[in-house]
């Protein structure tokens, strides 16, 4: 069985995608199904530069700071590093700001990260074809909101390019936390 869903262009309704369900049609998804993937793997390698960047910073034993760290939810890692470095930052003079303006900002971006991980996580998937002949997953939420009595349906169509500008994003965050590492190795171990 196949659904055409309509949207808005201007005035007129048009055709943005078809909905499949099955059987279905002969057209490669497994791309799609690649950077979802590809985008899971990459952050857990954010997370994994997070508690190393802690480890430099804190110049403790890293099994200390990976069994701390392990308990905790991503966004209190996140909140608890940009404090963590703030505060190195003002010890070894790098800023006496607080928070860290840069850092901060970093980990605002992660945490921005870090929900649509769990957005695209804990949802359901459709395959569907956009009228460009293009393959294309529909996100379907499976969020709920007990004190409204209902669960939240508002979902997204996610087409191969969205998902290749987050995992850019990831790459630019692994490149400054690498650059934060860095600078504390330096910091340790001057020339």
């Amino acid at each position: 069985m196949q659904v055409l869903r309509w949207g808005d262009a201007g005035d007129t309704k048009v055709p943005f995608a078809v909905f499949i369900h099955w059987p279905i049609p002969d057209m490669n998804h497994n791309s799609l199904h690649s950077q979802l993937g590809h985008f899971v793997l990459k952050f857990q390698a954010v997370e994994a530069a997070m508690v190393e960047l802690t480890v430099q910073i804190v110049d403790a034993d890293p099994e200390f700071v990976a069994t701390l760290t392990a308990e905790l939810e991503f966004n209190a890692k996140a909140r608890a590093l940009d404090v963590i470095y703030t505060r190195y930052a003002q010890i070894h003079g790098i800023s006496n700001q607080s928070p860290h303006p840069e850092f901060h900002n970093l980990m605002s971006r992660v945490q921005k990260l870090a929900t649509r991980r769990n957005e695209l996580v804990h949802s359901f998937y459709r395959l569907l074809i956009t009228v460009n002949g293009e393959a294309a997953l529909a996100r379907q939420p499976t969020r709920l909101k007990p004190s409204a009595g209902v669960r939240e349906q508002q979902g997204e169509d996610i087409l191969p390019e969205m998902l290749e500008a987050e995992v850019a994003e990831m790459r630019l965050i692994m490149q400054e936390l690498e650059k934060y590492r860095l600078l504390a190795i330096n910091i340790k171990y001057p020339d």
